[in-house]
Parts: structure tokens; sequence; C-alpha cells
């Protein structure tokens, strides 16, 4: 009687492999989503990083403007609602 052959043994056993494969697919696929989801609420525009103060008046004259705070208008005349829409009523008092 010979000895039965003995089978080749893996390094790294794959069983535990295949959950840590699916959890990072799914890890994956949630960034993706987020940064669609993100896109989609900024109009197709990435997120903004470091918004500074100068950035934060020009997204609020934007919105004024246009209703929006991803929206510009180059036009050299405001429209005549931004002559009631002024910016001095929602403004903090600094002293």
């Amino acid at each position: 009687m010979s000895a039965p052959a003995s089978r080749q043994r893996w390094l790294v056993p794959i069983q535990p492999l295949f959950p840590l494969m699916i959890i990072g697919v799914l890890g994956v696929t949630m960034r993706w989503g987020v940064k669609k989801y993100q896109e989609y609420e900024n109009w197709g525009k990435p997120k903004r990083w470091s918004v500074d103060r100068w950035d934060r008046r020009m997204m609020e004259r934007d919105s004024r403007l246009t209703g929006n705070v991803n929206f510009q208008r180059a036009e050299v005349e405001a429209p005549k609602e931004f002559l009631t829409n002024s910016a001095w009523e929602v403004e903090r008092p600094f002293m």
C-alpha cells in the first residue's frame, strides 16, 4: 500500500479573503456613490475645498444674484430683484 499523495497547501488561506474583498468592493462603491451625490448636489461641479472668507462672500453674492451659490452671472448690470435683496440685512454687527 502506498501513502496517499499529499495535497499541496496554499501559503495563504483563500476563504478569509473573499469576505475582505467584498468589504473592500463595498467601501469603494460607497466612496464612489458619495462623490457622485456631492457632484449632483453641486450641479456637476466638484466639492469646494479651502473656502475662505472671500469665497464665502462671493458665494453669498452669487446666491443673491442667481438663487444658487454655484451659478454666476457675467452681466454688467444686476437684475431688478437685486435692488431689494441686500446683504446688509444678513450681515452680523461687528461691534
